[in-house]
């Protein structure tokens, strides 16, 4: 695999010569079927139609909506804490509240974090193919492209959002808009995403493999690109730049502004060993400091 940095990233993610790792078929209702229809991991034509479905999806969604949904899920959470904010909050709300504005509340977060655990590489873990057919059966039970469209907004928000959560809580410089927007410039959650560089010929009508792919970098066709991210692109660029960064921010901003009401948590913080992902571990925080009882004052009657 070749890496390049994140200077080149606006350049080579626009790159049609670069193209995600296609996702192979598989049985329908599973994992290998999720990932061979959603936009992510599709090229041309294809990426084109399911990125509609995923916009027209996103589109109606009122971002002042999403916000305090999200802040009331958290508030609602934190009821229980002492608590991990990364399992109970960072991971689930975002879930919660999306699946609310998609018209299917009654959706089960923990079958998108099953999902999301192997949806990057596609290497299921038992359960995974259980879950992806839970989700199809909570979105009508039909397995096409417009449903693999919303579960795929899903899981794609479900670490990424969590890692934006969490990341910005564990910096211990607020939970502001301006912390998160710090955040996502200084230390995107988002560290890298993965392309191959293919070629495309007339012949397949396809189109010419790019500059950027081959004579500038010097890619043979089928070659691993890891291209790193910085504050420029947090989400992405090029045709594959995410969709929903606005809902995203919304989800995001209100779940900080819940977290606001707790002590910032004690001590540094372990994170996941991906490889493409900021992702805190765990952040335990305590519960929020109840308000303190007035004392009731006794005026003595003048004589």
């Amino acid at each position: 695999m070749i890496s390049f940095g994140a200077d080149r990233a606006p350049e080579l993610l626009a790159d049609p010569g670069l193209v995600p790792p296609p996702a192979g078929p598989g049985p329908s209702g599973g994992l290998a079927w999720l990932r061979a229809g959603v936009a992510r991991f599709a090229s041309g034509e294809a990426h084109a139609r399911r990125r509609a479905l995923a916009a027209d999806l996103l589109g109606p969604m009122d971002l002042d909506v999403l916000r305090l949904r999200a802040e009331i899920l958290a508030c609602i959470a934190l009821e229980d804490a002492p608590l991990d904010v990364m399992d109970r909050i960072a991971r689930d709300v975002p879930v919660r509240v999306l699946a609310e504005a998609l018209d299917a509340p009654g959706i089960d977060p923990a079958a998108v974090r099953t999902i999301a655990a192997a949806y990057p590489a596609g290497d299921a873990a038992p359960g995974t193919d259980e879950a992806v057919a839970a989700l199809v059966a909570a979105f009508g039970g039909v397995p096409d492209e417009p449903t693999a469209a919303r579960i795929g907004l899903l899981v794609q928000a479900c670490e990424a959002t969590a890692a934006l959560i969490g990341g910005t809580l564990a910096a211990g410089a607020g939970l502001s808009p301006d912390a998160i927007a710090a955040r996502l410039r200084d230390d995107p959650p988002v560290s890298a995403t993965f392309r191959t560089a293919t070629i495309r010929t007339a012949t397949t009508g396809t189109a010419a493999v790019s500059t950027a792919a081959t004579a500038v970098a010097g890619l043979a066709p089928g070659e691993a690109v890891r291209i790193e991210l910085d504050g420029a692109v947090p989400f992405g660029a090029g045709p594959h730049a995410c969709p929903g960064r606005p809902q995203a921010l919304a989800i995001a901003t209100g779940v900080c502004e819940a977290l606001q009401r707790v002590p910032p948590p004690a001590g540094p913080v372990a994170y996941e060993p991906l490889p493409n992902l900021r992702l805190p571990a765990a952040i335990r925080v305590e519960a929020p400091p109840r308000e303190r009882d007035r004392e009731q004052t006794t005026v003595e009657k003048p004589r």
